[in-house]
């Protein structure tokens, strides 16, 4: 698993922020969507969210959620516990228990593409 997946999937679960903040599918970047659902059901979401160079997504949050990488890249990722750089590839994928908050941002020069799963959770 690479460092990506870290900071992307294994952030502690905390009880949901008192804010209410988006999720996954509603947090896009600057107005415009990144993430797109397959399958919905009233315990699972499945989608995939594209990140093109300089494309990120705004802050969010989302319950325990499994993440397969489509197409690698380079993402800043910050949270409550700071930000971080990491670099993924073709096929790496991880779990979380799921995420208070985070916002993402491609700095790499190649298209980012993950297929997610997520279980769903009452904000």
């Amino acid at each position: 698993m690479k460092v990506l997946l870290a900071a992307l999937l294994i952030i502690p679960f905390v009880a949901m922020a008192q804010e209410q903040l988006p999720d996954t599918i509603e947090a896009g970047w600057k107005g415009k969507p990144v993430c797109e659902v397959l399958f919905e059901d009233e315990k699972i979401r499945t989608g995939t969210c594209i990140y093109p160079p300089g494309v990120g997504q705004d802050r969010h949050s989302h319950g325990p959620y499994f993440t397969y990488i489509i197409s690698g890249g380079t993402l800043k990722v910050t949270s409550e516990r700071g930000t971080v750089e990491s670099t993924s590839s073709v096929g790496d994928s991880g779990q979380s228990n799921g995420v208070k908050w985070h916002e993402l941002e491609n700095v790499g020069d190649t298209t980012l593409k993950y297929l997610f799963i997520e279980q769903k959770y009452k904000k």
